[in-house]
């Protein structure tokens, strides 16, 4: 793999194992139905963003926690398979490896139940004087980890003059001090409607999606980039917008990963030093790529397939 990277990346955050069905419907209440395709994966959203920047030339590390037994053992081997720095991925004797069920209809779109396990014995005393934070340039974290750890691991990046990326997911309501210490928010769009608390199931228009992402901006960071699935990206400054990102027409699979693609994709970016409106555009095209491919880890390219990719698509 090619490293392009001149920055270190900071990945903090969740590992799951995930186990995944396709279902023509979800069941009621009480009810059984039979599923097919059953797949056992490596996951989180943690993880995988780790490996989505390690992937595409970031020098990478990760902070998270599982538990001592098999899955966790399996997940950190597949993580420092990746080149991702894992030495102070904390073990648990308490609790198990983090699980997410993910269910896929034949559209290829998807729901998730996570149980976090683990992830949530990650503490913010781990985080206090740790050396990983002044080796680093950039921070990513997401939400699958206890928030008062996330909070400490922001707070101390922002201490540290580090750029701090913020994947809100999964969203919820209250989270305007964990936005205040973000340098670049990135939700998808039902997470920028409950991140301003609105109705999920919502249809934006652009000019909505764009007052919801003001109103984020409004409370301290210098962007948010909002991910909106096949209409590609929306990035909103003090002083701009911009909708004009390109995304190649594909066939979905799988739609699991593509955040996740896309915030390491973003991170590798910045960390190798594209404008932040050139790191957008290439996150958009490594976020097409993923969800042509079935399950996460597997789905994310390298940067030698999303050029052959993009050499494919774009024609």
């Amino acid at each position: 793999m090619e490293d392009k990277s001149g920055k270190r990346i900071l990945v903090i955050g969740s590992y799951n194992v995930g186990f995944s069905f396709r279902l023509d419907r979800l069941p009621a209440w009480g009810e059984t139905i039979i599923g097919r395709n059953f797949t056992v994966s490596n996951g989180g959203k943690g993880a995988n963003q780790a490996v989505a920047a390690a992937r595409l030339g970031g020098k990478v590390s990760f902070i998270g926690c599982v538990g001592r037994d098999d899955y966790g053992t399996a997940g950190i081997r597949m993580l420092q398979n990746e080149g991702i720095h894992t030495h102070y991925v904390r073990i648990s004797e308490q609790s198990h490896t983090g699980v997410g069920f993910i269910f896929l209809n034949d559209q290829g779109e998807n729901c998730i139940v996570v149980d976090p396990g683990a992830n949530y014995d990650l503490l913010p005393d781990d985080l206090e004087e740790h050396p990983e934070f002044a080796s680093s340039d950039l921070l990513l974290v997401q939400l699958e980890s206890r928030i008062d750890t996330i909070r400490r691991a922001m707070e101390i990046g922002r201490e540290l003059g580090k750029t701090v990326l913020l994947n809100p997911a999964p969203a919820r309501e209250g989270l305007d001090d964990l936005i205040r210490l973000a340098t670049i928010v990135t939700p998808n769009e039902s997470e920028l409607l409950i991140l301003n608390g609105e109705d999920p199931s919502q249809k934006l228009t652009e000019e909505q999606c764009e007052r919801l992402a003001r109103r984020l901006i409004g409370l301290g960071p210098e962007a948010v980039v909002v991910t909106r699935g096949e209409q590609g990206a929306m990035l909103v400054t003090k002083e701009k917008t911009d909708a004009s990102f390109l995304v190649p027409t594909v066939q979905a699979v799988d739609t699991t990963g593509a955040g996740d693609s896309f915030n390491g994709a973003l991170a590798a970016a910045l960390a190798e030093g594209k404008k932040l409106t050139e790191a957008v555009q290439f996150a958009c095209f490594a976020g097409a790529f993923c969800v042509t491919k079935q399950d996460v880890i597997p789905a994310l390219p390298t940067r030698a397939q999303l050029e052959q990719f993009l050499s494919r698509v774009l024609k």
